[in-house]
């Protein structure tokens, strides 16, 4: 049996999520990636997140200890699956608010 530390596995489910959410703020006209800042700013997030967990210094300032990859590979469907969600809601947005220009030029 092995000990989970949960305040780890918490904090970088908390960190995933918020980085998804913040990929999910961008206008609904912006693509995912025409955003070049954005994308380096949560690249650099999720690389710093990693070192939190798994630098051994880092550990020691931080206090965590490393996830096994198995709960980093949880931690991370679960982000990719958020991400998926909002992708789909975000598609229908735009196909809703393409469709409804489309019925107003159309009775203009």
């Amino acid at each position: 049996m092995y000990l989970i530390n949960v305040d780890s596995q918490t904090f970088t489910c908390f960190v995933f999520l918020d980085l998804v959410s913040a990929i999910q703020n961008r206008g609904l006209g912006c693509g995912l990636t025409q955003n070049r800042m954005l994308v380096t700013t949560v690249s650099i997030s999720f690389i710093v997140q990693l070192a939190l967990v798994y630098v051994p210094f880092m550990q020691t300032i931080f206090q965590t200890e490393s996830l096994l990859w198995r709960d980093l590979f949880t931690l991370l469907a679960l982000a990719g699956t958020s991400m998926g969600l909002h992708e789909g809601r975000r598609r229908y947005e735009r196909a809703a608010a393409a469709s409804a220009s489309y019925a107003a030029e159309e009775m203009a």
